[in-house]
């Protein structure tokens, strides 16, 4: 499997479409190493938790 850590973006910035280069925002910090269902499901958890407490 190839490591990407730039994704391609296109983008309408002033009046025109252009390319840009933008890390993946699930591959920055520990999110790195973990799989991505496994991060996706830690962020949900907080998000039950904060949810809970902040009801």
């Amino acid at each position: 499997m190839k490591n990407k850590k730039n994704s391609w973006r296109i983008a309408y910035i002033n009046g025109k479409f252009s390319k840009y280069k933008e890390t993946d925002f699930w591959r920055l910090g520990p999110m790195k190493n973990l799989p991505v269902l496994l991060s996706l499901s830690l962020v949900m958890l907080v998000g039950i938790i904060l949810t809970i407490a902040l009801r």
